[in-house]
């Protein structure tokens, strides 16, 4: 197993809340602290080791169940907003392998921590014709086309790739998604970056993309339930218990409450631990976690 050291990410409605996750003391506006990642841009170093995720699954695919070229396939983190998120959309597997060359787009979910302070989010849209959400998008009239989607403290919301969303503000989540770390923005409030400069839109690319038939899908994740989606199988784990990895790809353990030791080391929340095929660590009593496992869908079909 691999005890990994999370990576923060400043953000213009980032938060310091994110601070309680492991997130780096010296940013003030955290957007997101990423628990497991193996990707380009974002990849965590592997405590006690000189290398990171990333390097390790290039170096050694077949111990963590993947090909040749493969990364591992999610991505875990922590996010929460001050503010809202843009609005936006993540490539669909066929436009994600057409246009941007990846083997899959990016579907995701949240489970809600914290929820938002006006009790939703934004998740698909009032109008179906992609026509009308175009015109809304050059007239920044997005406000009038889009659901206002209900959400409460441990919802779990999946958003297949493919649908508009957007987080609003107080939200804080464990989020998992494909580690095709692609979004394209509809609309961003016309907020400027620390430069001054507006924050680039992809409008062309998220109409193209987008399938606005799809719906987000909402359940409650309690304790001890186990959700199955296409893409990735997530556990939500409470007490005193043993954890193993029954797949033959690598899953990831992430701590949402309280620590656990592992050999000398102490991981705390906020941080993520990647079990190989058949391994298994002790869950103490008063740790939160959820077990995270990828599938690797696009091999099989």
């Amino acid at each position: 197993m691999y005890i990994l050291k999370p990576e923060s990410r400043e953000r213009i409605w980032g938060t310091p809340r994110l601070h309680e996750y492991h997130g780096e003391r010296p940013i003030e506006k955290i957007g997101s602290v990423y628990s497991a990642s193996g990707v380009e841009g974002v990849d965590c170093q592997i405590v006690g080791e000189e290398k990171t995720f990333g390097m390790l699954v290039e170096e050694k695919p077949e111990i963590f169940g993947l090909e040749n070229g493969e990364v591992y396939p999610l991505i875990i983190s922590f996010t929460a907003c001050d503010e809202n998120l843009s609005i936006q959309v993540h490539p669909t597997d066929d436009y994600a392998q057409s246009v941007e060359k990846k083997i899959y787009g990016k579907s995701e979910a949240w489970y809600f921590i914290t929820p938002p302070e006006n009790g939703w989010i934004y998740a698909e849209q009032q109008i179906p014709e992609k026509s009308i959400i175009l015109e809304a998008a050059k007239e920044n009239q997005y406000m009038n086309i889009l659901k206002e989607y209900p959400v409460e403290k441990n919802d779990l919301v999946y958003i297949p790739s493919g649908t508009i969303h957007a987080l609003t503000k107080g939200s804080l989540v464990y989020e998992i998604q494909q580690s095709t770390d692609i979004t394209y923005r509809f609309y961003d409030y016309d907020r400027k970056d620390k430069d001054g400069k507006k924050r680039d839109l992809h409008v062309e690319k998220a109409i193209g993309t987008l399938h606005p038939e799809q719906k987000v899908e909402k359940k409650t994740f309690k304790m001890g339930e186990t959700v199955k989606q296409r893409e990735f199988t997530i556990q939500h784990l409470s007490g005193k218990q043993i954890v193993k990895n029954n797949s033959d790809v690598a899953s990831v353990l992430t701590i949402l409450a309280g620590e656990l030791k592992i050999n000398e080391t102490t991981c705390y929340t906020g941080q993520s631990i990647v079990l190989l095929k058949n391994e298994y660590c002790e869950l103490p009593e008063f740790v939160e976690a959820v077990l995270a496992t990828p599938k690797r869908y696009w091999a099989d079909e």
